[in-house]
């Protein structure tokens, strides 16, 4: 599963509880395993109508690490 955005990253701001950071991190992650995938750069898919793709991404494969960087292709 995968969970995505395009300009700003997949969480509440300002979080109403200040004892508790990241939450929406926590409970998609770490409590039900659900990748984030933020920042993506979407305007020319979107400015050339692109309704339909099929999505390819590889992230690093780094043991103990809770996030990586990597490069999703859009194939039409």
């Amino acid at each position: 599963m995968l969970v995505g955005s395009d300009n700003w990253a997949v969480e509440v701001f300002p979080n109403p509880d200040p004892m508790i950071e990241y939450p929406v991190h926590q409970i998609m992650l770490a409590v039900n395993g659900i990748h984030l995938l933020e920042s993506m750069k979407l305007d020319v898919l979107a400015a050339e109508r692109v309704n339909e793709f099929a999505f390819v991404i590889q992230p690093l494969k780094l043991k103990g690490a809770s996030g990586s960087t990597v490069a999703p292709i859009a194939i039409r």
